[in-house]
């Protein structure tokens, strides 16, 4: 299946179709808020803004394909594009380079080993509260805890060897004492048993489980559950951009927000949208990822500060743990990597 032809679809949307937000289920107060943000900016013209994502476009991303659809980020005063990712293309490095001006990161690990080596990148929101990374195996396998994965073989995403590392170090399974093997994206490696655990995220594993019968069979690990804490799809930009453009980046955090409590509580119009914008999709396995994505939207912090919001005490754990595995020279304070201002700034809903 070719996932990587993309085509966005920009449809007009008018300032009267925008201000139904009051009947689209989202918080109370959002739309006005970003109205009022958008004021200043529609005087000056419109800011344009380009986010390279980390993989191909999917339901994924489906909150900023619905916030360009309806006309979220046009409010705002943001000529938005999405930039389609992919196994080659590092978001980091595009961002770093000047590519765009922004980027979307899948975990914050990735983050910190940049900064660590100098790059002059910081998060500044996340779409999803935990990170959805899981182990999945056959609960037939006598598999009950990670410290089961000794004498194992796990198939894993060559990106993914740090987080395994981490959760071996943490249970105190020797790492010579597990098989590591790279695997794709595709379920296969464990079905057909060349793997005893198979790697991958929740949100959109399971649906494959479930479409080949066997999601019952199937037990998992979260990451977030083992004590390795992420957040996924954080936002970013260089040091540069976020000193000089913190007024576009708030406005750019609250139209995102709309569109992705819009995508929650419409999932299948969110579908349509990007059924619509992309090719190659199959539109039931997506669904069922934005439906599973949905308990990762909110967290306490985010019910106390507002959409998007970090703890930094899950950066600077995260820090901790990956200089400890030697995966970075120098632990990185969370204030060097990460900000929750522009959140605030922003006045996200508190969902």
């Amino acid at each position: 299946m070719k996932r990587d032809e993309v085509t966005l679809v920009l449809p007009e949307v008018g300032r009267r179709r925008f201000l139904r937000c009051a009947g689209i289920g989202l918080v109370a107060g959002a739309c006005g808020a970003l109205s009022r943000l958008a004021g200043a900016a529609h005087a000056q013209g419109a800011a344009n803004l380009a986010m390279q994502f980390g993989w191909f476009l999917n339901s994924q991303a489906a909150g900023e394909f619905v916030a360009i659809a309806k006309g979220y980020y046009r409010e705002a005063g943001i000529d938005f594009r999405l930039q389609p990712g992919g196994p080659a293309i590092d978001p980091i490095q595009v961002v770093a380079g000047g590519g765009t001006l922004l980027g979307d990161a899948a975990s914050i690990g990735v983050l910190l080993n940049a900064r660590s080596r100098g790059l002059p990148i910081k998060a500044f929101g996340s779409v999803l509260q935990r990170h959805p990374f899981a182990f999945f195996f056959f609960k037939q396998s006598g598999i009950r805890t990670p410290k089961d994965f000794e004498g194992k073989t796990i198939g894993i995403q060559p990106t993914a060897r740090p987080l395994l590392d981490a959760v071996l170090r943490k249970h105190q399974v020797p790492r010579e004492r597990v098989k590591v093997v790279f695997v794709g994206g595709d379920i296969s490696p464990l079905i057909t048993h060349q793997v005893d655990v198979i790697t991958g995220w929740v949100i959109d594993r399971i649906p494959q489980f479930e479409n080949q019968g066997l999601a019952g069979q199937v037990g998992y690990f979260r990451l977030w559950d083992l004590g390795i804490r992420m957040y996924a799809y954080a936002y970013f930009t260089t040091d540069r951009v976020y000193q000089e453009r913190k007024e576009v980046l708030a406005r750019f955090l609250l139209a995102s927000a709309k569109g992705w409590l819009d995508a929650r509580d419409h999932p299948e119009e969110a579908i349509d949208i990007v059924m619509r914008s992309t090719t190659g999709l199959s539109r039931a396995l997506e669904l069922k990822t934005l439906q599973n994505m949905h308990p990762y939207f909110t967290s306490i912090a985010t019910k106390q500060h507002g959409w998007g919001y970090m703890d930094p005490k899950v950066w600077a754990d995260l820090s901790e743990a990956y200089v400890a595995l030697e995966q970075m020279p120098r632990p990185v304070r969370p204030e060097e990597v990460m900000t929750d201002e522009l959140v605030l700034m922003a006045k996200t809903p508190k969902v």
